[in-house]
């Protein structure tokens, strides 16, 4: 993840794509013959509750590994894997490449467990197993934490393994299939009234994920979860879904889904928010009112919907092309481009922490439709430009941000003001207030909410307060206090009446 998106981001996201990331699960995709199906969710699901199932098919033959273990929730997360799950029960299935002796699976899994409760000050629990044997190459499991969880805990963490165990051959098992799940309470998208005094729960996840809305109407969530628990700054391939908060309905993609999409120039335009690749022959996606299918004559660098979601901006050239790219605006109604040859001008931006190309990225108010690229292809001072929808050209631009900082930003809905991450608050080049990292504009306002510490004294519990800013007055107040320190704002309804914020903790009433 590049330092250039994470400037922008709800610090909650920024810590989850620190800490936990996605491993490269190709042998495992839902194109897999061998994975049972039970219907991945990030909800709570009935998974648990009738976790006692029917014979899961599998195709033992093609098995290399002595055994699998599968998460049931998400049939792509299977052993040898360390990833985050809930804190309700978890319903596992094992299969084995041969029938095993029953009884010795039974005792190793407890063993394993409770051995690794003797690594003091690492988190571990003994779960309270329930089996389920469907047949001797197919075991049912329910692992269940128990009521005594340290209470000072964020997470906790147990395993689901196998060593020691003997097939009805004799053959013993070893240590290299374990499943270990990291247990994490999931975070909630709760509204909040901007007087304070409303607070209401809008969600039921199951499991800890990153999330934004990706839609002005703030309906639809993007929850994006992590294959793999690691404390690292790497990102691989995760499991998407779309929540819709109106229906309270969760889909599941079995392709990556972005807001900014760059590949191929044949890809799905989504005007919810997001985009993925036209999928491969015998891949089944969702279908969708909203999609729309982009064919394009190119590459696309980089993708973003227009702000009424009505065409789609791209970077268009070669694909070994890094500068000086098309700018083609695509009508999605009537499926037709407009194409203005080499006025994206520059080098395409790269990851200032890896060297990896980045998408360009568009950001739209309906006026201007603003981008940045590189002056030099090993530099990191930016170029920044913007298209003018009234002339139909690109035009330069110069944001008050220092040339080698991103020049990110969120505004009020007419423009006037705008929040740089990389600046501040400012009314065209007249600077007003500092930076805050988690804070968004109230639509039709000029008035800044943002999240930050509440002073306490040492040894109490650390709280947050939601602030305003009136950027007319120039002045600031509190509008919420006492919220959990782990509290993250995700945005504002459009009449201004709500905060939306995220919380893995319960509000106060």
């Amino acid at each position: 993840m590049s330092l250039r998106k994470i400037r922008g981001m709800s610090m909650s996201i920024v810590f989850a794509l620190l800490i936990m990331t996605g491993s490269d699960f190709a042998q495992a995709t839902s194109t897999d013959s061998r994975i049972a199906q039970t219907g991945p969710s990030h909800t709570t699901s009935q998974t648990t509750k009738e976790w006692k199932q029917k014979e899961l098919p599998y195709d033992y033959a093609a098995m290399k590994e002595d055994v699998v273990i599968q998460l049931n929730d998400a049939p792509q997360l299977r052993s040898p894997r360390r990833t985050v799950v809930g804190p309700a029960p978890q319903a596992y299935t094992l299969f084995f490449k041969e029938a095993v002796n029953r009884g010795t699976v039974e005792v190793a899994i407890r063993k394993n467990a409770q051995e690794e409760t003797k690594n003091e000050d690492l988190g571990f629990v003994e779960p309270i197993f329930t089996f389920h044997w469907v047949h001797d190459r197919q075991l049912q499991l329910l692992a269940t934490l128990p009521d005594t969880l340290a209470k000072d805990r964020s997470w906790t963490e147990y395993v689901v393994n196998v060593a020691g165990a003997k097939t009805v051959k004799g053959t013993v098992f070893d240590d290299t299939n374990e499943f270990s799940a990291v247990v994490f309470a999931p975070s909630q998208i709760w509204r909040v009234s901007v007087d304070g005094k409303v607070k209401e729960k809008m969600t039921d996840f199951a499991v800890r994920t990153p999330m934004e809305f990706i839609d002005p109407e703030e309906r639809y969530v993007l929850l994006e979860r992590f294959t793999e628990y690691c404390e690292c700054d790497a990102r691989f391939p995760m499991l998407y879904s779309i929540y819709d908060t109106q229906t309270k309905e969760l889909t599941a993609y079995p392709v990556e889904l972005t807001d900014n999409y760059s590949g191929a120039g044949d890809f799905m335009a989504d005007r919810r928010g997001f985009f993925f690749a036209h999928p491969p022959k015998g891949t089944d996606v969702p279908k969708s009112e909203f999609a729309t299918r982009v064919k394009v004559d190119g590459y696309v660098h980089g993708a973003s919907f227009s702000h009424d979601r009505k065409y789609v901006l791209m970077a268009v050239g070669k694909t070994e092309q890094k500068k000086d790219l098309d700018l083609v605006v695509y009508d999605l109604a009537a499926g037709k481009e407009r194409r203005l040859p080499g006025v994206i001008k520059g080098w395409v931006p790269t990851d200032e922490m890896n060297g990896q190309v980045q998408p360009v990225s568009f950001m739209d108010d309906g006026r201007y439709a603003t981008f940045e690229m590189r002056t030099e292809e090993e530099s990191f001072e930016e170029l920044r430009q913007r298209y003018d929808w009234q002339s139909g050209k690109v035009i330069s631009w110069n944001p008050p941000v220092p040339k080698e900082a991103w020049s990110g930003y969120i505004q009020s809905t007419d423009g006037a003001y705008q929040m740089y991450w990389n600046a501040g608050v400012f009314k065209g080049n007249v600077k007003l207030m500092e930076m805050k990292p988690e804070a968004i504009w109230i639509p039709g306002t000029h008035h800044l909410v943002y999240i930050d510490w509440e002073k306490a004294e040492q040894g109490a519990e650390s709280l947050s307060s939601l602030f305003l800013f009136d950027a007319d007055r120039k002045q600031q107040s509190v509008l919420v206090k006492g919220l959990p320190a782990s509290v993250s704002i995700l945005g504002a309804s459009n009449d201004g009446k709500w905060l939306y914020v995220t919380t893995p903790d319960a509000f106060a009433p």
